[in-house]
């Protein structure tokens, strides 16, 4: 095998340990994450993957937007207002979305506070997807290695195992890449729930969809108003301009 080789095969074992420890360390946060209001008592059943934190995968969704707006005024005086929270999806990319959500409920309400979380996936799903990667990184050990585990069990050489032996780095790659997508499916919650204090505002799992800032402020306006916490003539988010052509 060239160098080239070596190297590409190197990467891609690097690559797949690295996706290991990734995986242990969100599971081992999600397990000691704990909310201290009421709110865990209602929704206590999601407890063990919804560690409020700011996420670290990589940003691919954006906020739609309709039309231009023209910005609200900030209401400094509004006290005691019911904590914004976020759920959504981090492996799904929605992590973007959630910092512009986040920018705009603080723009008209900055005594308001915000808190994301992740939107785990059933206990069953976490723990596949845990076993999945653990199995992809044994396997790509045992191509890289040239051994052979079934030969102590009696099965001799099977022959996609020395196809795999033979082939190494188209192996490595296909491993990996299949691992991943197993491994995605299984974690992947579609989920943007947002919720004002104990009340769900919105649910992308029930919607199909992302809300719109419009959307987004009219929700919180209209909820605030309902537990009796809106400002008086305070300006709605959505105060959109029309471009005229």
């Amino acid at each position: 095998m060239s160098r080239f080789g070596v190297f590409i095969i190197g990467v891609l074992f690097v690559m797949s340990i690295c996706d290991v420890l990734k995986s242990e360390e969100h599971t081992h946060n999600e397990d000691h994450a704990h909310d201290k209001d009421d709110f865990e008592a209602e929704f206590g059943d999601e407890d063990a993957g919804n560690s409020f934190s700011q996420g670290t995968e990589e940003d691919h969704i954006e906020v739609r937007e309709q039309s231009s707006f023209v910005k609200p005024t900030a209401v400094h005086h509004a006290k005691d207002l019911p904590t914004l929270r976020v759920f959504y999806c981090v492996s799904c990319g929605y992590k973007q979305a959630f910092d512009q959500f986040t920018t705009f409920a603080k723009e008209k309400y900055p005594n308001m506070e915000v808190e994301g979380a992740n939107f785990a996936p059933v206990l069953w799903k976490a723990y596949a997807a845990q076993a999945v990667s653990f199995i992809k990184l044994a396997l790509l050990v045992i191509v890289l290695t040239g051994s052979n585990p079934f030969e102590r069990l009696g099965y001799g050489y099977p022959g996609f195992l020395q196809h795999a032996h033979g082939n190494k780095m188209s192996s490595c790659m296909l491993l990996f890449m299949l691992g991943n997508l197993v491994e995605q499916s299984l974690i992947s919650t579609g989920a943007f729930e947002v919720y004002l204090g104990n009340e769900q505002i919105w649910s992308k799992i029930e919607s199909g969809r992302v809300p719109s800032p419009q959307e987004f402020m009219q929700l919180i306006d209209a909820q605030l108003a309902v537990l009796g916490k809106a400002p008086v003539n305070s300006e709605s988010f959505g105060e959109f301009q029309q471009t005229i052509q």
